[in-house]
């Protein structure tokens, strides 16, 4: 099944879109990519969150979903952050163990952010 099927679930026609089962297959399938990535803009950039393009994105449309990750972090001081309504996410990326966990978020074609901190196998630190 293709993640981008887990957003809407067609079954009753009135079901809501499930975000947390599309990101959940996204990280299932796209694991390995997502730790080595997250792993090496750590390195470079520091701690941060992987955004993965979904359907409707501009960004990974076009081509299947095959466009680069990208990788946020964050810049300012924690009042202007924590103003900016990105507080939540913040927080994950300042308590998650980069060498064993991946934040990750979507953007959904409705603009929603959805986002989590995964711990898979392979460990992000053991991609490389």
């Amino acid at each position: 099944m293709n993640p981008s099927d887990l957003l809407h679930d067609d079954t009753d026609g009135d079901a809501p879109p499930n975000p947390g089962l599309l990101i959940d297959a996204i990280a299932e399938r796209h694991w390995v990519v997502i730790a080595r990535h997250a792993w090496q803009q750590y390195q470079k950039r520091g701690r941060g969150v992987i955004v993965f393009p979904t359907p409707g994105d501009d960004a990974g449309s076009a081509d299947q979903g095959t466009a680069p990750l990208r990788y946020l972090t964050f810049n300012g001081t924690d009042d202007q952050i924590a103003s900016s309504g990105m507080r939540t996410l913040h927080r994950l990326t300042t308590t998650y163990d980069p060498e064993q966990h991946v934040v990750l978020a979507i953007v959904l074609p409705d603009e929603r952010t959805v986002f989590d901190v995964y711990d898979r196998d392979p460990a992000p630190v053991d991609t490389e």
